[in-house]
């Protein structure tokens, strides 16, 4: 005998099928609904940089829209010390796309990647096909965020291709919006890092497209 869902079940099933299109979308103790920024609770590590191969200045790298192919559509996490409440991203934040491209291009700079506001004038361009973008909280607020990442020249020739992850974690009160917002970040933050200071990664960046035979 098939029974009414409850208000807790039919409000997750709306929202499974896109909060983040919903107008008023909103929190309720049952369900998070997180507007997505990048504030990490750190800052790049420039230290890092001693003995990395360096880029040039001339190197500009584009980075593409990233590609959001992580498998749980608009939720982005759960909450096991709600009974596996559900955690989705809301319309007055990025998506998740928008939230790892916006904190990559704070993210690099610091790293020496030089990054470059137009694709037609580029060296380089940069491409993220994310496929994990998920928070557990716990006894901690885990947050993983993996992507292949690759890294072409202006004629689209891949130079370099990769998997990335970045792992934030933080100690919070239990449901807490700032908490789930400082892992997400916390992470973007490790990927960016990880990213910038692969030592192929950086040969390819300072690898300069050959120029064009004079004919």
């Amino acid at each position: 005998m098939l029974r009414a869902p409850t208000p807790r079940g039919l409000l997750a099933a709306l929202l499974s099928a896109g909060c983040s299109l919903l107008v008023g979308c909103s929190s309720t103790p049952d369900v998070m609904v997180l507007d997505l920024n990048y504030r990490p609770t750190n800052q790049p590590d420039q230290g890092k940089l001693m003995g990395a191969v360096p880029i040039a200045a001339t190197s500009r790298v584009w980075i593409n829209p990233v590609v959001d192919q992580h498998p749980e559509g608009s939720r982005i996490g759960i909450s096991q010390e709600e009974d596996d409440a559900a955690v989705y991203f809301g319309p007055n934040g990025l998506p998740p796309a928008d939230f790892m491209r916006a904190a990559l291009v704070q993210v690099l700079p610091p790293y020496g990647v030089p990054i470059h506001n137009d694709p037609n004038t580029a060296t380089h361009v940069l491409e993220i096909r994310m496929s994990r973008f998920w928070t557990v909280e716990s006894n901690l607020y885990q947050t993983w965020i993996t992507a292949t990442v690759l890294l072409a020249d202006r004629a689209g020739n891949i130079l370099w291709q990769g998997d990335i992850t970045g792992f934030g974690k933080r100690w919070g009160r239990t449901f807490q919006a700032e908490s789930y917002m400082q892992s997400f970040s916390d992470a973007a933050l490790e990927f960016g890092q990880n990213l910038a200071l692969t030592p192929a990664f950086r040969q390819a960046a300072a690898t300069l497209p050959a120029a064009p035979a004079e004919g």
